[in-house]
């Protein structure tokens, strides 16, 4: 991907950062809105779920805090999305307020202004006509089946068509959202969910049915899973095919409504920093950090 580097664009950058201090300190602030999502957009009280730094840290108890009537800490908006793009503004000293909202309210507010961005959008859906995206996604899920490592013969690749063939049942986790590809192999029979397909809860109510034997796949993000697997010490047991069946990308969209005067400068100095920081592998460790802290 090119990033622009003339000079020209490069001093305007320069001057823009230089002025944001004082330009902005009489301005409302950049309203930025998101919906809460585990792991990348939450409320959670300070000091009430510490990361593991350790493995003994991590084996060890957590103490519990107990407050005062009163002198409870109010939670705070915390998660993947919440860090990366807290750094960006902190370096183009610009405040923000970020609000958690209903997922019912992105939409309206995005159409008609009410806010200047939103955090973890998808491409290709109803947002597409009223937001410009960011160039690059701040973070990504790709889906794959899981089955018994026993059970893996010789191909180490299981497409759709394969656990079809194979009449193998598919566990799936209720609420969750799949997209078409999904059921256009599994599609509803007569209203009633396709006979392939056992409904659980949890990744780890899955994780249980497969060593039951209860289901002989599940589908799951590679991202958050492996990371399960591995804490459970159930990734030796637990194989995950190679091949991707689908993949989602979440990215930062500006309303195309918003009444900032300097959002284009903006805009191109967010496409930069997310380029820069995921280059540098920066954005991959802190949803790393994040996905190993939430589950």
């Amino acid at each position: 991907m090119k990033v622009p580097h003339n000079k020209s664009f490069c001093l305007t950058i320069i001057l823009f950062l230089c002025t944001q201090s004082i330009s902005f300190a009489a301005e409302k602030k950049f309203k930025i809105i998101v919906e809460e999502t585990p792991i990348h957009s939450f409320l959670e009280i300070p000091g009430s779920n510490p990361a593991p730094k350790s493995k003994s840290e991590s084996k060890a108890p957590v103490p519990k805090i107990v407050y005062k009537p009163g002198e409870e800490p109010k939670p705070v908006l915390v998660g993947s999305d919440i860090e990366i793009v807290t750094k960006i503004f902190d370096k183009l000293k610009i405040p923000v307020e970020i609000e958690l909202v209903h997922w019912t309210r992105l939409l309206p507010m995005m159409i008609n202004g009410e806010a200047d961005m939103a955090l973890g959008i998808q491409k290709n859906s109803k947002f597409d006509k009223f937001v410009n995206f960011t160039r690059l996604p701040v973070r990504s899920k790709n889906y794959s089946f899981y089955g018994l490592t026993k059970q893996v013969g010789e191909s180490q690749v299981m497409s759709f068509e394969d656990a079809l063939a194979h009449h193998y049942r598919v566990g799936i986790i209720v609420g969750f959202t799949y997209p078409k590809i999904f059921w256009d192999y599994y599609p509803f029979e007569n209203r009633v969910l396709n006979s392939h397909l056992v409904e659980s809860y949890t990744f780890r109510d899955n994780i249980i049915k497969l060593k039951e034997k209860k289901i002989d796949l599940f589908i799951a993000d590679r991202e958050r899973v492996n990371v399960i697997l591995k804490k459970i010490g159930a990734d030796e047991t637990i194989f995950q095919y190679k091949n991707v069946l689908y993949w989602k990308d979440y990215f930062f969209a500006f309303s195309k409504k918003t009444k900032e005067p300097k959002i284009k400068l903006i805009r191109a100095f967010m496409d930069r920093e997310i380029y820069k920081m995921t280059e540098s592998d920066e954005i991959p460790e802190i949803n790393l950090e994040w996905i190993k802290k939430g589950t």
